[in-house]
């Protein structure tokens, strides 16, 4: 079976500020494999405010042969309704599923939606280009697929070890205008070797540790920036994982000296892999802003964690950063395994320690395949069952989905209300300094732009075609 023309999707997911804000890297991956074997494709994506009927209306115009979707856990069970409803009105029609869930349920995905042809696991880039070009299904590692009433899987493909060799996004068929932040999100390196009991990481996208090129990662950066672009994001979990690739990277930033540089690494970057120097000469070539998953400030909890590092550590790092003048975000958990309140409050006080434009706090979700799922289920810890919070938990909102004897739920949920206040607190703060030429209106500005008001507003499609866009110009305001 040969596929010639694929419609590339990716679901809304209704978060936090909507899905409108940055355009979908790991989609951009796929197009632009398909791209350069010559595959014809297109994309739709519904975090741009388009509906079912949008994307019903759109396959009855371009009738293509398989449907590729990317798809997060949030929300699966919504997700599967549409594919079950898309199918019924075109039961030709081939569906392929990629992105994390598939990545974690794997054959339960099939099992779970019946009306889903094929699952793609880990990284994508081959696997799909493969299955359109129509390679026998069972040699296709990687592949999940339906064969006489069984589903079988191929097993996992061997990883891209030199990832130069994957074309980096050139997005020529999204709707590039429409994504609101203004920056393009860079993926450097995939993989992660550390073993936080907590990470999903690992089974998303894989353990082993591979990077890009420094001269691969500045020819995307060069790319876009003579089209006009000046701000991107390192959305690596690991950037700075290799110090010497990133001071090779900002060599090569310095020579280039391009124009109103503007990078951020937003992920978050680890303590203990980006000391004073690397720091420096990072700032130097444009970084402007880093995030430092914290956690805990209480070493105990991070030991039960695994996090393989210490507060002291990562405490030199934040010092360092303050020093030489970056926007600095720090991410803390709320109810780790052998937390406390207390242990709580002493990270609260930590992130009021510094100049840091964002402390956030986020409640710990158990997602399967983790230590932290099976410790949970070995101790019956769980207030709501996996079935029901992978599809609707979020990070954001005050609903834990498990207890401990030490830190209970009522606990928690306090810790949460109070860490978000300060969250609030804090983007406040950081949002007027931005707009200290308002003067006195600074802080009323400031505060409306924060407000629930205005999130509501963001995700409407026409307040955001004829304001946002607007204030985003005029206040330098990406969210």
């Amino acid at each position: 079976m040969r596929f010639n023309k694929v419609l590339l999707v990716r679901f809304p997911y209704h978060t936090y500020l909507g899905d409108a804000s940055s355009i979908p890297v790991g989609l951009g991956y796929v197009a632009e494999s398909l791209e350069v074997n010559n595959i014809d494709y297109a994309i739709f994506d519904m975090g741009l405010d388009y509906t079912e009927d949008q994307l019903i209306n759109k396959i009855k115009e371009l009738k293509p042969d398989l449907l590729g979707i990317t798809m997060m856990t949030m929300h699966h069970l919504f997700h599967y309704k549409i594919i079950t409803n898309i199918k019924n009105i075109f039961p030709e029609l081939k569906i392929v599923v990629g992105g994390p869930h598939a990545s974690t349920y794997r054959i339960k995905m099939l099992e779970g939606c019946e009306q889903i042809d094929f699952g793609i696991v880990l990284e994508g880039e081959e696997s799909i280009v493969e299955l359109c070009k129509g390679v026998p299904f069972i040699n296709i590692k990687g592949l999940i697929f339906r064969e006489n009433n069984q589903i079988i899987y191929n097993g996992d493909r061997e990883f891209i070890i030199n990832l130069d060799n994957i074309p980096f996004p050139k997005y020529r068929k999204f709707e590039i205008n429409k994504y609101l932040a203004g920056t393009f999100g860079i993926h450097t390196t995939r993989g992660c070797p550390f073993e936080c009991i907590y990470c999903p990481v690992k089974t998303a996208i894989g353990k082993r540790f591979r990077v890009r090129s420094p001269h691969n990662v500045v020819s995307e950066i060069e790319y876009w920036h003579n089209k006009g672009y000046n701000n991107f994001a390192m959305w690596d979990d690991n950037f700075t994982m290799i110090q010497k690739r990133v001071h090779e990277i900002c060599d090569l930033l310095e020579i280039k000296n391009f124009n109103n540089l503007r990078i951020s690494v937003p992920n978050g970057i680890r303590g203990d892999k980006a000391d004073f120097n690397l720091l420096s000469k990072m700032k130097n070539v444009g970084f402007q802003m880093i995030s430092f998953g914290i956690e805990s400030a209480e070493n105990k909890v991070l030991a039960g964690l695994k996090k393989g590092t210490q507060i002291e550590t990562m405490e030199e790092a934040v010092k360092n950063a303050v020093k030489l003048g970056y926007d600095i975000c720090l991410y803390f958990i709320i109810g780790s395994p052998n937390e406390t309140y207390k242990d709580f409050e002493k990270s609260y006080a930590f992130a009021q320690k510094y100049p840091v434009i964002e402390a956030r706090f986020y409640n710990i979700i158990p997602f399967p395949n983790t230590e932290l799922f099976d410790w949970i289920t070995k101790n019956n810890y769980f207030l709501r069952q996996p079935e029901e919070y992978l599809n609707t938990a979020d990070h954001f909102i005050n609903e834990p989905c498990f207890e401990t004897p030490e830190f209970t739920l009522k606990e928690r949920k306090k810790a949460f209300k109070k860490g978000w206040k300060l969250t609030n607190t804090l983007k406040i703060k950081s949002k007027a300094r931005e707009l200290h030429r308002l003067g006195p209106f600074k802080y009323i500005v400031s505060m409306f732009l924060l407000s629930y008001t205005y999130r509501k507003l963001f995700k409407n499609k026409y307040f955001r075609k004829h304001v946002i866009y607007l204030l985003r110009d005029i206040f330098k305001v990406d969210r």
